[in-house]
């Protein structure tokens, strides 16, 4: 009982804190990140789109410093530095035209790999492909182990390409959740690779756990839009609700562990978490809505409902 309410007295104090990092992150956008993207959009031949704005400024621009790099920063005790900022910042950028590069423009595995290696060799054929490029450059040149950087990249894409596998409806559940790890663990190491320190004992297990339960929050927020793309992932697949439920609820019990084997003092661990299952605890509030669902069908099965059954508003 003291317990629940000292957790309760606590929610209101992370909810300011989170507040507090992503309005920092949004000033920092206006006034170094807007002049290159605004710059981009008045020489723009197509290729970036609204859609592609909305990501740098409301998404991944915006959600992996204030959220993931605020996190790693409060795991290590030590604030975020300018030069982190730029670089985390510059890498939520580019993971956005870095989806476009496999979602849109279709380009080919050899020239992504090009691109992640000799950023510098290469002459860009579009407009999303020279901001990658421009932030890509950016992120390299202020990061303080780029080669690490790079690295990861490679990762990021093998990831994704493996997601293809996806487009498969005979794909088995067993490989889904192999590739929704995949994907998710490896971006969080991806954007953990931005900051000085070096990972700490037990840190690269605990962030790929965290990396495959973000991704699979995605996925449940995601649930139409890949229904309709024909995109099997676990929401879309599994047939009850308190399934999938139970599954992440595993999956955040996993991480919580796994936090408290980091070779970080406890008070730091619990901060760091703290602010991370602040955001994963949202994807309770989309699997309360699938089980409503559940109860008036009998089953959990995401092809019998429409759109405005099945998409939950996360900012609301």
């Amino acid at each position: 009982m003291v317990k629940t309410i000292h957790n309760i007295i606590r929610l209101p104090i992370i909810y300011l804190t989170v507040i507090i990092d992503v309005l920092r992150q949004k000033r920092f956008l206006k006034k170094y990140i807007s002049p290159y993207v605004n710059e981009a959009s008045t020489k723009n031949d197509g290729s970036f789109t609204s859609k592609d704005f909305d990501k740098i400024n409301n998404y991944y621009g915006l959600g992996v410093p204030s959220i993931l790099g605020e996190a790693f920063c409060k795991l290590r005790g030590i604030p975020m530095s300018d030069k982190e900022r730029w670089v985390s910042t510059c890498q939520g950028v580019t993971t956005g035209l870095f989806d476009d590069f496999f979602d849109d423009l279709k380009l080919p595995k050899e020239l992504i790999v090009q691109m992640i290696e000799h950023p510098e060799d290469i002459r860009p054929q579009s407009s999303n492909e020279k901001l990658f490029l421009d932030f890509y450059l950016i992120t390299l040149m202020k990061a303080k182990h780029p080669e690490l950087i790079k690295k990861h990249s490679i990762l990021v894409k093998k990831a994704q390409i493996e997601s293809i596998e996806q487009e498969n409806s005979a794909i088995s559940l067993t490989r889904i959740k192999e590739i929704t790890r995949s994907k998710g663990g490896n971006s969080v190491l991806f954007y953990r690779v931005a900051f000085d320190h070096p990972l700490a004992k037990g840190e690269e297990e605990a962030l790929f756990q965290l990396g495959s339960i973000m991704q699979l929050e995605n996925d449940i927020f995601d649930i139409y839009k890949d229904l309709k793309k024909g995109i099997s992932t676990l929401p879309t697949s599994l047939s009850k609700a308190s399934e999938l439920r139970d599954f992440y609820t595993q999956e955040m019990i996993k991480l919580i562990m796994l936090s408290y084997k980091m070779n970080y003092p406890k008070r730091q661990i619990r901060r760091f978490l703290d602010q991370v299952i602040f955001v994963i605890n949202i994807g309770f509030t989309c699997l309360d809505l699938f089980q409503e669902l559940e109860k008036h069908e009998g089953i959990f099965n995401s092809s019998l409902f429409n759109r405005k059954q099945l998409i939950c508003d996360m900012g609301r």
